[in-house]
């Protein structure tokens, strides 16, 4: 609407200054019509010219053009720019549409990726096994970060987490520390570029390959540990990936479980660690 209004003012703002300049070269001059018309249309032709450029700056098509301007935050965030370079197109769309909905309600560009977390997380989980083994030890360490954070603010958020239950705009707005946010946003970067990385392409040479028997036999060391833990009911809920609503087990209980499970993958070598969060997060 605004770029619609500055090109309807376009012409008279133009005529005007046209003739606030004839008149002030010509003062004291007596022009015939045929004179001042033709410097009239000289003077007009090069203010509506300049005017014309003026509109086609990006400094101008940021203050009048909102669509423009919004497009500008977006491609000069990072996490925005990676996922427009290297992201399957359905990933990139719905963040970009995502995020342009929440930005046209109001939102900060900040606000909007902090609501675009659940959806974020959804897709980064679905590229995890396409990635190398730092970049999934990375989205590793965040999670178990985000679940501690959501966990010390209050369980029932961490189960709903857990469960990908939607979280509210209000809480996801307080819910995580501007470090986890940006450590969150880090991470997502970074399993994206290893996963666009050429199939074809050797793995670094750290990257070692770890059979499915040797991982079923340390998920069951781990599986075993949190029964004893935390109880068997909480453990085979935990395999199952089953967290109903309402919680059976205290939603702390089932945090507590999450967390200790990721920690212990974690603290494995690099190749079975990356081999374990890969079968629990994806």
């Amino acid at each position: 609407m605004t770029a619609l209004l500055f090109g309807l003012l376009l012409l008279p703002a133009c005529a005007t200054v046209t003739g606030l300049v004839i008149w002030a070269i010509n003062r004291g001059h007596a022009l015939g019509d045929g004179e001042l018309l033709r410097q009239f249309m000289i003077v007009w032709v090069i203010c509506a010219a300049f005017f014309w450029w003026g509109m086609g700056t990006n400094a101008v098509r940021l203050r009048i053009d909102p669509q423009f301007r919004l497009q500008t935050e977006l491609d000069a965030h990072p996490l925005y720019a990676t996922f427009k370079r290297l992201a399957h197109d359905d990933d990139s769309k719905q963040l970009h549409g995502f995020l342009v909905l929440q930005m046209s309600r109001g939102a900060t560009l900040a606000d909007a990726f902090l609501q675009a977390r659940p959806l974020l997380t959804r897709l980064t989980n679905e590229r995890i096994g396409f990635t190398d083994q730092k970049a999934r030890l990375a989205w590793g360490r965040v999670a178990v970060d985000t679940l501690r954070e959501l966990k010390a603010r209050d369980p029932l958020l961490c189960y709903r987490s857990l469960s990908a239950q939607a979280l509210d705009q209000q809480t996801l707005a307080l819910a995580f520390s501007a470090d986890n946010t940006r450590a969150f946003q880090q991470a997502v970067i970074q399993v994206y570029e290893a996963a666009a990385t050429d199939i074809n392409k050797p793995r670094p040479g750290d990257e070692q390959r770890v059979e499915f028997n040797a991982a079923a036999l340390e998920y069951s060391v781990i599986r075993d540990r949190i029964a004893q833990k935390f109880g068997e009911s909480v453990s085979n809920q935990l395999a199952k990936r089953n967290f109903p609503e309402p919680p059976i087990q205290p939603p702390e209980q089932m945090c507590a479980a999450r967390i200790y499970q990721l920690e212990a993958m974690l603290e494995r070598p690099q190749a079975m660690a990356s081999r374990l969060l890969d079968s629990v997060l994806r």
